[in-house]
């Protein structure tokens, strides 16, 4: 229903983004410069997310109606380019002044652009430490991976300043747009991206679901930080962020959190706006938003410490001489249970043929639950086929659950009876060989974002450590 809310609205919303004013007048000068070349004026235009989706659109249609691979970066596009075009689609574009010179909107869209060059800040920081070439590809990609509330904001600025006051108030994820837009930004910037033909790149960043390719992952990470960052540095959210984050990039959590910071404060500095508020500002105005200690549940405290701990315990077990693949899935089933407090934990593995899954270990497991007896076909059509397509995950919450329960198979309902849960398909390599399945059925506290980030990074982690193993040993015994 969210995909054709999606579609619904940008049928009847989909208009020319107008280039900032700031970047419009900047390609204008150097178009002028004769000692200036197209790569001066690709980084111009790169940095404009208006003047990036007119570029790829020309491009890249022409370029998919005859056959050819689309290009991936606002440099490649423009060599394929002559002078004279490149001048045309430089001076016609519309200017934000000149579309939109309504005061409150022109400022959201700043404070929007504010966020999405501190994304490329921070995303800077991690490509180096990943390693990474094909930098223009990247920071292309990454400029337009908010397309979705770019539009939302230029196009319906009454919703998106609802949607904004809902975000300050709660300081939920791009999700909470749901109430007011009937979809979720991420939602919209995918089909947007079909439609005028961005890069592949883009679209991949906005999976909903953690990527496979680093370069996209890196981009979500960036705009997770990025995005929590817009209401504070010290919540919940923010804090799994972080360690998510310093995980997935092999460092130390206080060493991270503090280059985070640094990054912030330079993203200010070099900011062209002078009226926006940089996530830098909230390092000062909102440590006292954190909740007094005496105050705070002690399931919260748990939940921050839990995700770097099982980090060091995975890290811990992979150095003793003769680490096993059993050990490793213990570890992670405990840590559901015992750190994230999720208290149904369920892990099953593929038969060797891949057509069903069976429970192999668990834990919160009742002795006598049809849940120790588990066996699910996997070769017909349901949701838990497709996760098993690639490594991705789903929580699938209690007012969503009709969406959903048609395409699961019968013998999972029969056996786990409650309708708000995670799944997540785990992988050796390239092979998917089982799934998680986590709730807290009979708990007062329901599951929410902090722990479903945690899980993801959880099972994400030990899908890497089995597969270091695999290189030595078998992937674990399939039934």
């Amino acid at each position: 229903m969210t995909e054709q809310a999606a579609s619904s609205w940008l049928s009847s919303h989909h208009e020319i983004v107008p280039a900032l004013e700031i970047f419009h007048r900047r390609a204008l000068e150097t178009l002028e410069d004769h000692t200036k070349t197209v790569r001066d004026l690709a980084d111009i235009i790169s940095l404009d997310p208006g003047m990036s989706v007119s570029l790829y659109h020309e491009v890249n249609s022409r370029l998919c109606d005859s056959g050819k691979h689309p290009v991936e970066s606002v440099h490649s596009a423009l060599s394929l380019l002559g002078d004279s075009a490149i001048a045309d689609l430089v001076m016609q574009h519309k200017v934000l002044d000149q579309t939109h010179p309504d005061a409150r909107r022109r400022q959201s869209y700043h404070q929007l652009m504010s966020r999405t060059f501190h994304l490329l800040a921070q995303l800077e920081r991690f490509i180096t430490l990943q390693g990474i070439h094909s930098i223009y590809e990247v920071r292309s990609a990454a400029v337009l991976h908010n397309i979705g509330e770019f539009c939302a904001c230029l196009f319906d600025h009454e919703h998106y300043r609802q949607y904004q006051d809902k975000f300050r108030a709660l300081g939920s994820d791009a999700n909470s747009a749901k109430p007011v837009f009937g979809f979720d930004f991420h939602e919209l910037g995918r089909q947007y991206a079909a439609k005028s033909y961005l890069p592949e790149l883009v679209t991949d960043s906005l999976d909903e679901n953690i990527p496979s390719g680093r370069k996209a992952r890196l981009i979500q990470l960036a705009a997770d930080v990025s995005h929590q960052a817009e209401v504070g540095w010290y919540h919940a959210s923010m804090k799994a962020t972080e360690e998510v984050c310093a995980a997935y990039l092999n460092q130390s959590l206080d060493g991270f959190h503090k280059h985070l910071h640094a990054v912030a404060i330079e993203s200010a500095r070099n900011s062209p706006f002078d009226d926006v508020l940089p996530a830098a500002t909230r390092l000062i105005m909102l440590p006292d938003r954190e909740a007094p200690a005496q105050t705070k549940p002690a399931i919260a405290d748990d939940l921050e410490a839990g995700g770097h701990e099982f980090e060091n315990r995975v890290k811990a077990l992979l150095q003793t001489a003769q680490p096993t693949q059993s050990q490793l899935l213990d570890l992670l089933l405990n840590h559901m249970h015992d750190d994230l407090h999720l208290t149904r934990v369920v892990l099953m593995l593929l038969s060797k043929d891949k057509s069903r899954l069976g429970t192999r270990a668990g834990r919160g497991i009742d002795q006598h639950s049809p849940i120790k007896t588990l066996v699910i076909d996997v070769n017909k059509a349901s949701v838990l086929k497709t996760l098993l397509g690639k490594p991705q995950s789903l929580w699938i919450e209690s007012d969503e659950y009709q969406k959903y329960e048609a395409a699961l198979p019968a013998s999972f309902k029969s056996s786990f009876l409650h309708e708000s849960f995670f799944l997540m398909s785990l992988f050796v390599g390239n092979n998917p060989v089982g799934m998680l399945f986590c709730d807290r059925a009979h708990a007062v506290t329901r599951l929410e974002k902090v722990t479903y980030l945690k899980f993801k990074s959880a099972v994400t982690l030990a899908s890497k450590a089995l597969t270091y193993l695999s290189k030595r040993k078998r992937p674990p015994a399939a039934q």
